[in-house]
């Protein structure tokens, strides 16, 4: 029964229960505690800020997008050591790169140049680059990130960097391409032409990646662009593996399980890894 009733010609609410004893703070301590139960939803530009940087080759200052590592989360690695984070993909934000005179490097190696370099820079790089408008965007696209580690691969070239830090750029766009690759549904002829381009460039440039880790080994000496060697032969083991060189996968994880250097946990990686190429030797025979 609605005790209440009668009170609609007033214009007020006369539905519900009538509960004198309600004082109404039971109601608002519902919407408060279901306020403070809903979840936030983080979004890439939220891990991001405008980082002004100065280029020197030119000396013009420019701003690009950092990520705030002390916020990101880190998820399990893919196999061959790219990096995984909750919410964004870091790699996206990991070069420098100058819109007024083309000069680019991995953020690490930005600054880290000789006389000689800069002058190299601006010879082969330089003189040739055409400006363009840059993009206002609240993150980076697979694209623009791509451009931009092609354009650090170029001035690498034209510095005459290690084969270790070009090696790791190649690696770094085919990571790129990759994710690019799972995130384009299948479900229109365009995109699937966009997932085969992004095939295409994954294949060539970890192809690239892995033929050059490979001679670095033979040709430098740790740490590689900032990697140890066991660190090293974790990925090329899991690229061998890719490419199905299970001998040379073979032999890099045995160096690691052997090795009292290896970290527990990567030996433990490298003992589910020795499985599985032993159960495709196997197959293959």
């Amino acid at each position: 029964m609605n005790l209440l009733s009668g009170l609609e010609k007033f214009g007020l609410n006369s539905t519900g229960e009538l509960d004198i004893l309600n004082d109404g703070t039971d109601s608002s301590k519902k919407k408060t505690d279901e306020k403070e139960k809903a979840t936030v939803t983080l979004t890439e530009k939220d891990f991001l800020l405008d980082r002004k940087e100065k280029c020197p080759i030119c000396d013009k200052e420019f701003i690009v997008k950092a990520v705030k590592s002390s916020k990101v989360k880190r998820l399990e690695p893919d196999g061959d050591l790219r990096p995984n984070h909750e919410y964004i993909d870091t790699l996206k934000y990991g070069v420098c790169a100058c819109p007024s005179c083309g000069y680019a490097a991995l953020r690490r190696n930005f600054d880290h140049l000789s006389a000689t370099q800069r002058k190299w820079i601006r010879e082969s790089i330089t003189v040739n680059f055409k400006p363009v408008v840059e993009p206002q965007m609240e993150t980076y696209t697979y694209d623009y990130a791509v451009e931009k580690y092609k354009l650090a691969l170029v001035s690498a070239m034209a510095k005459k960097a290690k084969l270790s830090e070009k090696a790791y750029i190649c690696l770094n766009i085919a990571w790129l391409r990759r994710a690019q690759m799972e995130s384009i549904p299948e479900d229109t002829p365009v995109n699937k032409k966009r997932k085969a381009a992004c095939r295409q460039e994954f294949e060539g440039f970890y192809r690239q990646a892995y033929d050059g880790f490979l001679r670095v080994t033979s040709t430098e000496t740790p740490p590689y662009n900032g990697m140890d060697a066991n660190t090293m032969d974790y990925i090329l083991a899991n690229m061998a593996f890719y490419y199905k060189e299970y001998e040379t996968a073979s032999k890099l994880i045995g160096r690691l399980i052997t090795s009292a250097n290896t970290p527990r946990r990567m030996k433990e990686k490298c003992l589910d890894m020795k499985e599985q190429i032993v159960s495709e030797l196997r197959k293959s025979k």
